[in-house]
């Protein structure tokens, strides 16, 4: 991992002087290969990442002398105590690849054109990046569905071509008199039989849209719900990642 990708990832810029240089140390200690760090590392790292260079003799004395022990004295430099490198281990190390995700899809909100979903998706990222998979997971579904709905709703014809496939998906005991006309009345379907409808009714430009609704679905379900399956970083990745690409960005 790269210095500036970790900085992104950690909130580098928003720490404090203590924790940041706490940070850089972590980092030197694992992707820099080195024993111990000292001032002129940690201001190299300063300086790559152009942040404003504190006292680091102050600081350094300062980490030095804090109880309970956050770093150790060695040679000319410090390293990590054990259970602060241990801590860092856990929440950066064993979790690089979750990290540099989380990166990858905070950079799906700038391709994002509403205000509302940006701040939807930034939500579900952040459950993301506190490890709460299967809510980001709900929330993921949630956005792209929300989306679908106001798709169809947003053009007279699409809407025009949904309503004249209702009966022929859910019955006319069921469908007649269904008419959708705002986002409550979608609320009497079942978000399969939104996504059958739309496909019957020639909505999506591609097959393959439909086939990762369902998917997707499918593991919203999985994750709402109590169960032994495991929802843990990749597939919450995938799921994010494939509904904001292949559903939110595509149909506009």
């Amino acid at each position: 991992m790269e210095l500036k990708e970790f900085a992104k990832a950690c909130g580098l810029a928003g720490l404090t002087q203590p924790d940041k240089i706490l940070h850089l140390g972590w980092f030197l200690h694992t992707h820099g290969g080195k024993e111990t760090f000292d001032q002129a590392s940690i201001r190299a790292c300063y300086k790559e990442l152009s942040l404003p260079e504190p006292n680091f003799s102050e600081q350094f004395a300062r980490l030095a002398d804090r109880k309970p022990k956050v770093v150790i004295k060695q040679g000319s430099g410090l390293k990590l105590e054990h259970s602060v490198r241990a801590k860092f281990d856990e929440k950066y190390g064993q979790h690089e690849t979750t990290i540099a995700v989380s990166q990858q899809m905070k950079n799906l909100i700038g391709k994002l054109s509403d205000a509302g979903e940006k701040i939807f998706l930034d939500e579900a990222i952040k459950c993301y990046h506190v490890k709460a998979f299967r809510a980001a997971t709900v929330m993921a579904w949630n956005l792209a569905y929300d989306h679908l709905l106001n798709w169809v709703l947003a053009d007279a014809k699409r809407l025009s071509d949904f309503n004249s496939k209702i009966i022929a998906r859910v019955g006319a005991k069921k469908g007649t008199g269904m008419v959708m006309a705002k986002r409550e009345d979608f609320e009497d379907l079942k978000e399969s039989e939104v996504l059958d409808i739309c496909s019957n009714a020639g909505l999506f430009a591609s097959d393959n849209t439909k086939k990762i609704l369902d998917i997707q679905l499918t593991k919203r379900n999985m994750a709402a719900h109590p169960s032994l399956v495991v929802i843990g970083a990749p597939q919450a990745d995938e799921t994010i990642s494939s509904l904001v690409e292949n559903v939110v960005l595509i149909l506009t």
